[in-house]
C-alpha cells in the first residue's frame, strides 16, 4: 500500500493498516536467526518551542524487521519504517541504510513534548525511549491582564498580570521611573514579585507607568506596561507673595501648580482681566520634575507706577476643581551705586616718586647732565646705583660758590613742606629721613630697588 493511499484513509483505517503490517511483519520475520538490537539510548532533547528537533534510532540486525516510531504518553502510531502514518505534516522519518532511522519534528510546539518510543517488531517487541522537553517563553496575556487604571487620590486599587510559557513564568513588578513602589504608607520595595500587586490609598506620588515583567528563563523575557493615572483638584505654592521692584525696571513673578488632568492655566490682575503675552508682558510654563508638576513665570517689562503695582493672580483649573494665587507687587527705591574707591595714599606717593626720581641729576648747565640711558656714562657695572664719590661730585656742580648757608637750607626745607600740604608732610616724615642721603633740595635719581624698600618701610610705619 502506498504512502498516498494510508493518508486519504481515515484515522481508524491507517491504524488499522499499521496493525496489519506491525503483525504481518512480525509474523514474517520471525523466521530470522540472529535477532536485532538497539547500538545506542534514544537521547532526551530540550528545544524551544518553534524550533525543528531530530530523535535517532539505531538497530543493527534489523533485516526483515520493521522500525515504528510511536508518541507513547498519546498511544499514537506515528510511522512505520519509512511510511508516515500520523496526518500531522510536522512529522516525517528518514533512514539511513536501515541502520538509523530518525523521527523529525519541525516547528515544534508544547503539545509535541512527552516521551517517544522506537520499537522493533520482534515476536516480542523491543522498544527504547526518549523524552522531548519544550520550553515556550512567557507571554502575557492582555485580556487576563490590567490595563491602564484612573483613580481618584486616597483609593485603593489592583493590578493583575497573567503570563502563560514552560516553565510556568514568574512575574516581577517595577516602575518604569525606578522609584520605589508604595505598598501602603510604611512598607516600600523596588520590585514586588507576584501576578497580583495592591495599593493602597494611592497618592500623586504613586502616579507613574507600573511594568508587569514575566520570565522563565527562556528568552525573550517580556512585560507590559500599565499606567496609574491618580486625579486630584489643582494645588499651588508661591515662593514670593511680597515682590518689589522700582520704577523702570522689569520683575518676574512666579508660581507652581500641581494637578491631574493638566490644569488650564492664567495670570490675571485687576477685576479678573486676563493677561496675554505681548510686549507688556512674557509669560511662560515649563514642566515640573513630575508630571503632574507645571512652574509658570509672568515677567513684566518697564514697570509704571500707574499701571503695574499691585495684585496679580496666578489661577488652575481642571475637571477636579479649581484654586488661585495672590501676588502683591510694590513699589521700592532704586538701588544705590556702589561707589568707587578713592587712590590711597601709597598710590599718590609711588606717583610723586615715579615724577621725580626719573628726571635725570639737575647740574648747573645742560652739558653737565650724565646721560643715565648710556652706560658708559655711570660704568658697566653701577648702571643702576651712584656712588657716594657721584653724589659728592654733583654736589660739587651745584655748589661751585661754596657750601650752602644752614638759613638757606632751612627756608628751602620749610618751603617744600608747605607745597606737600600738613596731611603729607606728616606721613611722608619718615620717607624723608631714609633719602637723608642726598642733599636738600637736590632731585637725584634712584635706583627702583630702593623706591620699593622705602615703600614698604613706609607702609610698616604707618601700620605701627
Amino acid at each position: 500500500m502506498k504512502p498516498s493511499t494510508l493518508k486519504s484513509c481515515g484515522w481508524s483505517k491507517m491504524a488499522s493498516v499499521a496493525l496489519y503490517l506491525w503483525t504481518h511483519v512480525a509474523l514474517a520475520g520471525g523466521t530470522m536467526s540472529e535477532e536485532p538490537r538497539f547500538v545506542e539510548p534514544i537521547q532526551n532533547v530540550t528545544i524551544a518551542a518553534g524550533r525543528d528537533v531530530k530523535l535517532s534510532c539505531v538497530v543493527d540486525n534489523l533485516g526483515t524487521y520493521k522500525v515504528a516510531w510511536i508518541a507513547f504518553d498519546k498511544s499514537a502510531i506515528l510511522t512505520v519504517q519509512d511510511h508516515v502514518i500520523t496526518r500531522n505534516p510536522r512529522v516525517n522519518v528518514t533512514h539511513d541504510g536501515h541502520r538509523t532511522w530518525t523521527l523529525h519534528l519541525s516547528r515544534v510546539n508544547a503539545t509535541d513534548a512527552g516521551t517517544y518510543m522506537c520499537q522493533v517488531n520482534t515476536i516480542v517487541a523491543k522498544s527504547q525511549f526518549g523524552v522531548l522537553n519544550v520550553v515556550v517563553p512567557p507571554n502575557i496575556i492582555d485580556g487576563e491582564s490590567s490595563g491602564d487604571v484612573m483613580v481618584q487620590e486616597g483609593a485603593n486599587i489592583t493590578l493583575t498580570c497573567s503570563a502563560t510559557g514552560t516553565p510556568t513564568p514568574a512575574i516581577t513588578w517595577r516602575r518604569e521611573d525606578h522609584m520605589k513602589i508604595n505598598l501602603n504608607k510604611t512598607f516600600r520595595v523596588t520590585e514586588y514579585n507576584g501576578a497580583s500587586l495592591q495599593l493602597a490609598r494611592v497618592s500623586r506620588m504613586d502616579m507613574a507607568a507600573y511594568l508587569c515583567i514575566a520570565r522563565n528563563g527562556v528568552p525573550p523575557i517580556v512585560s507590559k506596561r500599565i499606567q496609574v493615572s491618580v486625579d486630584f483638584p489643582p494645588m499651588m505654592s508661591i515662593p514670593h507673595q511680597l515682590v518689589g521692584a522700582p520704577l523702570g525696571y522689569s520683575i518676574t513673578l512666579e508660581c507652581t501648580i500641581e494637578a491631574h488632568p493638566p490644569a488650564l492655566t492664567y495670570w490675571t490682575r485687576n477685576q479678573g482681566v486676563m493677561l496675554h503675552q505681548g510686549r507688556k508682558y512674557h509669560i511662560t510654563e515649563r514642566p515640573g520634575e513630575v508630571s503632574y508638576r507645571t512652574h509658570m513665570k509672568l515677567t513684566i517689562r518697564s514697570l509704571r507706577k500707574e499701571d503695574d503695582y499691585g495684585p496679580y493672580k496666578c489661577v488652575a483649573k481642571n475637571s477636579r476643581g479649581e484654586t488661585e494665587g495672590l501676588i502683591k507687587l510694590y513699589e521700592t527705591e532704586p538701588p544705590t551705586p556702589v561707589p568707587t574707591n578713592p587712590p590711597s595714599y601709597l598710590d599718590k606717593l609711588f606717583k610723586d616718586l615715579h615724577h621725580k626720581t626719573t628726571n635725570s641729576v639737575a647740574g648747573k648747565g645742560q652739558g653737565d647732565k650724565p646721560n643715565m640711558e648710556d652706560p658708559a656714562e655711570i660704568g658697566e657695572d653701577d648702571d643702576e646705583v651712584l656712588h657716594a664719590g657721584d653724589l659728592e661730585e654733583i654736589k660739587d656742580m651745584e655748589q661751585p660758590d661754596g657750601p650752602w648757608h644752614p638759613e638757606d637750607r632751612r627756608r628751602m626745607e620749610e618751603d617744600r613742606r608747605r607745597e606737600r600740604g600738613p596731611h603729607e608732610q606728616e606721613q611722608g616724615h619718615f620717607f624723608t629721613n631714609i633719602f637723608s642721603v642726598a642733599a636738600i633740595g637736590r632731585e637725584v635719581w634712584l635706583p627702583m630697588q630702593l623706591v620699593v624698600v622705602g615703600a614698604v618701610a613706609l607702609r610698616l610705619h604707618f601700620l605701627l
